[in-house]
């Protein structure tokens, strides 16, 4: 059984409250201070005739566009030194049972399932960093066997990066895929494996590197 401690509790009080007289616990006054909304309105109202509002607003707009166009560089990326080859295996534990637009499971909770298996990989991916000149100009020499490209700064301005290379770029934020992908030195490209269950991950030095 539940027991409503709530309820119980309050009646209890209640019940004290009207058995006896408490006394005088101290002094009471009127509420002084002002409705929460009023003062904030109040407030607004003082930055807008002082003209401190579009101020802050400007101010706030050119932060936001200035961190869509410079975003924050990916912690930890250095660039690369040596040439390192490894395959990558996309493999993940289902958390809860995956089905299809009719309803049935093609992929139970707990089990391992490679994505590659169901949805080719059948672009490259380019990491680097749009502030080194010679990662851009290394960029520029690149050929893809894939149709689909996508280059994906850890660190640099997209504006320019994109203008520099003539293509869309893209931004790792938060170093998102370069976590899953233990990405550490740039420039790194990634292509699908012959197998097509895997990728290919290749850190590649901008020096003695076509």
């Amino acid at each position: 059984m539940k027991i409503r401690w709530g309820g119980i509790a309050l009646c209890f009080l209640t019940q004290v409250a009207t058995a006896a007289d408490l006394g005088t616990w101290g002094d009471l006054y009127p509420v002084a201070e002002k409705d929460m909304l009023s003062l904030i309105t109040s407030r607004l109202e003082q930055l807008q005739r002082s003209g401190e509002w579009d101020k802050q607003m400007d101010g706030f707009k050119s932060r936001v566009i200035a961190n869509s166009q410079r975003p924050a560089p990916v912690a930890g990326i250095t660039r690369a030194e040596k040439y390192v080859s490894r395959y990558f295996d996309p493999s993940v534990q289902v958390a809860q049972d995956l089905k299809d637009d009719k309803g049935r499971v093609f992929a139970h909770k707990g089990e391992v399932m490679n994505p590659l298996k169901f949805v080719p990989f059948m672009q490259t991916l380019y990491f680097i960093n749009g502030d080194d000149p010679e990662q851009i100009a290394w960029m520029k020499r690149q050929k893809s066997d894939t149709l689909q490209v996508k280059i994906i700064l850890v660190k640099g301005d997209i504006p320019k990066t994109s203008a520099a290379l003539d293509s869309r770029i893209y931004f790792d934020q938060n170093g998102v895929l370069c976590e899953r992908f233990g990405i550490k030195h740039v420039p790194t490209r990634i292509t699908p494996a012959p197998s097509g269950e895997r990728l290919h991950i290749e850190t590649l030095p901008v020096e003695g590197m076509p």
